[in-house]
């Protein structure tokens, strides 16, 4: 068995966002994807930024919004957003207390895939 704890963990601070590196895990499992636990205090906004990974997002605690190129949306516990690579992306937490959290997953797209 193998586990981390989010002491042991700790977190950084990237993009404006507190995040914990979940995968790859050092010295036990590199998957073919990365994840991270994310959280966005109240009434701040991850840097707009893009990068070469698809990735995806699921909504864990709090409330706020995503924009992903012109886009924007609310967003809730249990949704699920999906980024193609390349394209600029923020995410607001619109509370005035609590957290917005959520899983991020990324990963390279192998060449030829649908959206190249």
């Amino acid at each position: 068995m193998y586990v981390r704890t989010e002491i042991e963990d700790g977190q950084t601070r990237e993009n404006n966002c507190d995040l914990r590196r979940i995968f790859p895990w050092q010295d036990v499992v590199v998957p073919p994807w990365n994840s991270s636990l994310v959280s966005i205090r109240p009434h701040e906004s991850s840097k707009e930024h893009s990068h070469a990974t698809d990735e995806t997002f699921i909504f864990t605690g709090g409330s706020g919004t995503v924009r992903i190129g012109d886009e924007q949306r609310a967003v809730e516990v249990g949704d699920v957003f999906y980024i193609p690579h390349d394209n600029n992306h923020v995410v607001t937490n619109t509370s005035d207390s609590e957290p917005l959290t959520f899983v991020s997953i990324y990963w390279l797209q192998k060449e030829g895939a649908p959206d190249d």
